[in-house]
């Protein structure tokens, strides 16, 4: 296994979805601190990833406009059709990139410190899950090798199938970091 330069691994964060739990736009809804969830959770990615895609709707112009300046855009093919779709469209978009770390837009407790981890462990290993006494969380970081099969994924689960597959190849990242298990699905949760 080759090592990979932390400026070769990008970002991706997934906010394509319809927060149908949610019952309104969660990428909106404000959280205690006065910012958005997305803006929260964005505000959490470090600067060492020099490359970073947003995964909208297509319909999601105010928001490709509010972040185009320091995110490169990825409109989702088809959202509705699941999580994997969305995933899909980002991966096509970052296929120059030799790793990626796939953050969820609904993640605003994650630390910082936890994505830089992520990505400077997937600098060494294959595929990177932080984890947190026993549980797995998010951000994910996968090789570049592992794209084609992204690409293929269907439905709701994102990657999951391929960290069930690989499961040999899986450095599991532990951390202090309650945010990576902790995501918004309904408006009860943005406290």
């Amino acid at each position: 296994m080759n090592p990979v330069k932390p400026e070769n691994i990008g970002i991706i964060i997934l906010a394509a979805g319809r927060s149908l739990r949610f019952g309104a736009d969660k990428r909106k809804a404000m959280l205690a601190d006065g910012n958005s969830l997305l803006d929260s959770t964005l505000a959490k990615v470090p600067e060492s990833f020099q490359k970073k895609i947003l995964a909208l709707k297509a319909e999601d112009e105010d928001l490709a406009d509010l972040y185009k300046s320091r995110w490169q855009i990825c409109l989702a093919n088809n959202p509705d059709a699941g999580m994997a779709n969305s995933l899909s469209s980002a991966i096509k978009a970052a296929s120059g990139w030799e790793a990626a770390v796939i953050g969820l837009g609904d993640m605003p407790y994650i630390n910082q410190a936890t994505y830089g981890a992520v990505q400077k462990a997937l600098t060494q290993h294959e595929i990177v899950i932080p984890g947190l006494g026993g549980k797995r969380g998010n951000p994910v970081g996968f090789r570049q090798h592992f794209f084609n099969e992204i690409l293929q994924l269907e439905g709701d689960q994102g990657a999951k199938s391929l960290l069930q597959k690989y499961s040999d190849q899986c450095f599991v990242l532990e951390t202090q970091d309650e945010g990576i298990i902790r995501d918004i699905d309904t408006p009860d949760k943005l406290t």
